[in-house]
């Protein structure tokens, strides 16, 4: 992981550090977050002073020159104020409030940087996933509409809504889910995740349940509540590409690595089983190889925090337990 550390002392003052070096990443820095969790920081390179217009919540401040060696530093800045504007510095690190007093980081020190710095996503990036939202929502409403008719026309409430509230689920933890600390930037990783997430929308229920209905049922209950478990442990952590938005290591984490998609892929096998068709079969195997995909990318990206490789040599299993 990138880190920032006080050069004289070895105290790590931001275990997960990014890096704002553009006009646009300069300008938003923090805005629009709600917090500013402990060990996380962001380096504004080619800036003298700071803006806390529109921010919610105080930060601490250093100053750095060319050497990145601390000019100044600025403890809990508030909310709706502008710092001075301090001669000789370069770049700036902004920190968790409390965390100058918690190191011992003080004016004269200096930081030292090491790793590949995070860089906040682009313009680009966040232009696709505002597209990528908006475009899950309207397949997610035209998905829903197909099996409300469908329920309606033929009364089978029961095997045609549990899908439907598996789905919104889904949506709504994409839709609200909390900004990462690095998100990854490969091209392939941002089409499995999308896949994964867009086809299932595309079943269908097709004539009607088919002679395994009963059998198929209890498994749409099973992954419905596995996955609602999920939801609860995981919060708005959940995301549509592998991405670091922290460590979730609680509730159902403890069993599997990837519970949400556990529960998913019963629900997806349950909803084939009681709607079986050439189409749906097809849809469920390629999102149980997306899911599949998904996990592993999501490992491989997220194994850069020592903590997170901690993690996966104390739970072993990704969807099923002694299993796989």
């Amino acid at each position: 992981m990138q880190q920032a550390r006080d050069a004289t002392s070895g105290v790590v003052v931001a275990s997960r550090l990014r890096c704002a070096d553009t006009h646009w990443t300069r300008l938003f820095g923090l805005l629009g977050t709600k917090e500013f969790p402990s060990g996380e920081g962001l380096w504004l390179k080619r800036s003298r002073q700071v803006h806390m217009i529109g921010m919610r919540y105080p930060i601490d401040v250093a100053f750095l020159d060319d050497g990145l060696q601390i000019l100044r530093t600025i403890s809990a800045l508030p909310p709706g104020t502008v710092s001075p504007r301090v001669a000789g510095a370069t770049s700036v690190l902004e920190l968790p409030a409390g965390t100058l007093a918690e190191t011992g980081l003080k004016e004269g020190a200096r930081v030292e940087i090491e790793g590949d710095v995070e860089r906040p996503r682009g313009h680009a990036a966040t232009l696709t996933t505002a597209i990528s939202n908006v475009a899950l929502a309207c397949l997610y409403v035209f998905f829903a509409s197909a099996h409300f008719e469908f329920a309606r026309r033929t009364g089978h409430w029961r095997t045609a809504m549990p899908i439907v509230v598996l789905e919104a689920m889904l949506v709504f933890v994409a839709l609200t889910r909390r900004p990462s600390v690095g998100t990854s930037p490969r091209l392939r990783d941002w089409t499995i995740g999308l896949v994964g997430a867009f086809l299932p929308l595309l079943l269908r229920p097709g004539d009607g349940p088919g002679p395994l209905a009963r059998l198929a049922e209890p498994l749409q209950a099973v992954g419905l509540l596995i996955t609602l478990a999920g939801v609860f442990s995981l919060g708005r952590s959940f995301g549509l590409i592998a991405a670091d938005r922290g460590i979730k290591t609680s509730g159902v984490y403890r069993v599997v690595r990837h519970p949400l998609y556990a529960g998913y892929l019963l629900g997806y096998l349950g909803y084939l089983g009681v709607y079986p068709s050439l189409w749906n079969c097809v849809l469920t195997v390629g999102t149980a190889v997306a899911l599949n995909c998904r996990a592993l990318v999501e490992e491989r990206f997220l194994a850069r925090d020592p903590a997170y490789r901690e993690y996966l040599r104390r739970v072993r299993w990704r969807f099923l337990p002694s299993v796989y």
